[in-house]
């Protein structure tokens, strides 16, 4: 396969991608879909009970006797462990595009549940607060407005690891204010997750969005963008997960010690 294939392969959309992080009104094109849209499962969170779950799909052409309704489709996501929560959605298809024209409960409802069972013990309320802004100006449009929040909640991980390491830095907080991002990265590689690491390009394409893209290529870009902010906060949570399970440890292990003396 060669280097055109691949990247070919690399953008094809699945149906979580569709369903539920794809804003309204974005035109997709037919070919870049992972399979029907109509049928099979999906996994996802269910944003009404609060666990993870698998949905079936279920679409149906409303077009067959009415020309006005070509091509539009009502689809049901509904839960496999608890039948009654379902997700609704409105769609328009054709041979060569689809897109999403409604949906209940609204993409940022159920992307703010979703955060919220995720980052409410690691996030500050402000930064929460942050994150479901971002989503929601995403759903409704605004693109350069989303990328402005997605920025905060990079620069608040960068100022987080500075202060709580600052002991052992040889760096003034006015020093490290005036640092381009790229060297605030550098300064704090060793104690910031080697996801932001490898995605320390994300804060670049973050303000440009802000100072020069256009509203639809911000829109464009979200999903990949806020994806990278996910797998960051999920990777930082993971450290400090295994920091205090290690501190434990020594605990219990300094404890035996003293037993056994």
């Amino acid at each position: 396969m060669d280097n055109q294939e691949q990247q070919k392969e690399e953008k094809k959309i699945s149906k979580h991608e569709f369903y539920f992080e794809t804003p309204l009104y974005e035109v997709i094109e037919v070919s870049k879909l992972e399979g029907d849209l109509f049928k099979d499962d999906v996994d996802a969170y269910n944003s009404f009970s609060g666990f993870d779950t698998t949905y079936e799909i279920y679409g149906s052409h409303i077009g067959y006797h009415d020309n006005d309704y070509k091509g539009f489709y009502t689809v049901t996501l509904t839960c496999k462990r608890k039948g009654e929560d379902k997700l609704r959605f409105f769609v328009f298809k054709n041979n060569e595009i689809v897109m999403k024209l409604g949906q209940f409960p609204s993409l940022a409802d159920i992307q703010f549940a979703e955060i919220g069972k995720k980052y409410d013990q690691f996030l500050s309320e402000q930064e929460l607060k942050d994150f479901k802004k971002a989503i929601d100006l995403a759903a409704h449009g605004y693109g350069a407005g989303s990328f402005v929040y997605l920025r905060r909640i990079f620069e608040n991980l960068i100022n987080r690891a500075f202060k709580t390491n600052k002991s052992t830095l040889n760096v003034s907080e006015e020093d490290f204010r005036k640092k381009w991002m790229v060297d605030k990265v550098e300064l704090l590689k060793d104690y910031l997750p080697s996801q932001l690491l490898e995605m320390k390009n994300v804060y670049k394409v973050l303000s440009k969005g802000v100072h020069e893209l256009s509203e639809q290529e911000c829109l464009k870009y979200f999903p990949a963008l806020k994806l990278s902010i996910d797998l960051i906060l999920e990777q930082k949570i993971e450290m400090e997960a295994k920091q205090k399970r290690d501190e434990e440890v020594k605990r219990q292990l300094e404890e035996i010690n003293k037993e056994i003396k």
